[in-house]
């Protein structure tokens, strides 16, 4: 192996570990909170708002969680956003590397969300007693590093890598891996574009909310001209299908309703019979918890475009993508919409190939 690939491969590991590391011990705001999506209803006898989904008996004791079809849709749809912010990214055209190929980029992408939307509150910087006084940003960022490689197993133009992307100001990552065949490359002298297709999956871990996975099908065209000897210029594009598929995990709907009990046990005072302390009922406060079901997969559509620049090792990236506006629907007893908006993702990357 050369030296330059050494280097390369070291760089890779340092900015790999960086990312994974070197994240706060503390929640960030774009971290999820999904009981922010429950809407707060009045409870004079807790002396605090509770989640309108908990579902009590007459003599307060909790008999279950139950969301609605707009919380089961607000999830769905907090799904879609979150999968494309996290979705694997082209950032490439349709050529190969080749089998002797190698590559490490960082990539810095901005993703549009509908951060008014009521789906939205479902994230740390949102109070769900007032919804309105903080938002996420419009625009959310991911930082990721990546590692590709050129090889001639199963089939001639095939091609293969991986790496992680952070989204900024929360604990999560999306660690991402892709294969992808080139169909109909290499004829650069020729007005024909390069022809390739290709899978990826990025898998979501850093929050104990959820469990998320994005499944990208692409097909990409592109066509390269060189000038100035040692530069070339590889403009790209092409059409995926995004196949999104979420679970929640197990939540606690009445965080404020234990905080109040404990409150209370601490100063003396009488327990309120609908906020018994955990550590006394805890059968009754487990049926305070709730795990959003695995519904039907989310689709969404994207088209992108974009152009390789590269100078002797260096090459440098920028992409767009639009994401159409989901639609697709869950119809088990409690059905469930996605209602997620129209996307775009612009992106730049910077790296090194061989």
């Amino acid at each position: 192996m050369s030296r330059q690939r050494t280097l390369s491969l070291a760089a890779f590991g340092i900015a790999l570990a960086t990312i994974a590391a070197a994240r706060p011990a503390f929640a960030g705001r774009n971290d999820l909170k999904l009981v922010n999506l429950c809407p707060q209803a009045s409870a004079a006898a807790l002396g605090v708002q509770e989640c309108g989904w908990v579902k009590r008996d007459a003599n307060g004791m909790i008999q279950r969680v139950e969301p609605d079809s707009q919380g089961l849709s607000d999830f769905r749809s907090l799904m879609s956003e979150l999968g494309v912010v996290m979705a694997p990214r082209i950032h490439m055209p349709a050529d190969t590397l080749g089998f002797a190929g190698f590559q490490i980029d960082g990539q810095l992408s901005f993703t549009q969300i509908s951060n008014s939307r009521g789906f939205w509150n479902g994230v740390s910087t949102v109070s769900p007693q007032a919804p309105n006084s903080s938002r996420p940003d419009a625009v959310l960022t991911t930082l990721g590093v990546f590692a590709r490689k050129g090889i001639w197993l199963p089939l001639p133009s095939f091609e293969v890598g991986g790496g992680v992307v952070n989204l900024l100001n929360s604990q999560m990552l999306a660690w991402q891996a892709y294969a992808k065949l080139g169909l109909h490359e290499g004829y650069h002298d020729l007005p024909i574009p390069s022809l390739a297709v290709r899978a990826a999956i990025a898998y979501l871990t850093g929050t104990d909310q959820v469990n998320l996975s994005t499944t990208s099908f692409d097909v990409l065209l592109s066509k390269g001209f060189g000038f100035l000897k040692t530069t070339r210029l590889e403009p790209f594009g092409g059409w995926s299908l995004i196949v999104i598929k979420a679970s929640g995990k197990p939540v606690d709907f009445t965080p404020l309703c234990d905080a109040h009990a404990l409150a209370q046990t601490a100063s003396g005072q009488p327990e309120n019979a609908y906020c018994a302390p955990a550590q006394r009922d805890t059968t009754n406060d487990l049926k305070a918890n709730y795990a959003f079901p695995a519904k039907d997969a989310i689709t969404r559509y994207r088209v992108f475009g974009g152009a390789k620049l590269k100078f002797g090792i260096l090459a440098i990236i920028a992409q767009y993508e639009l994401y159409l506006a989901g639609n697709s629907r869950d119809l088990s007893v409690t059905p469930a919409v996605d209602q997620s908006d129209r996307q775009s993702v612009l992106s730049l990357g910077a790296g090194l190939s061989f």
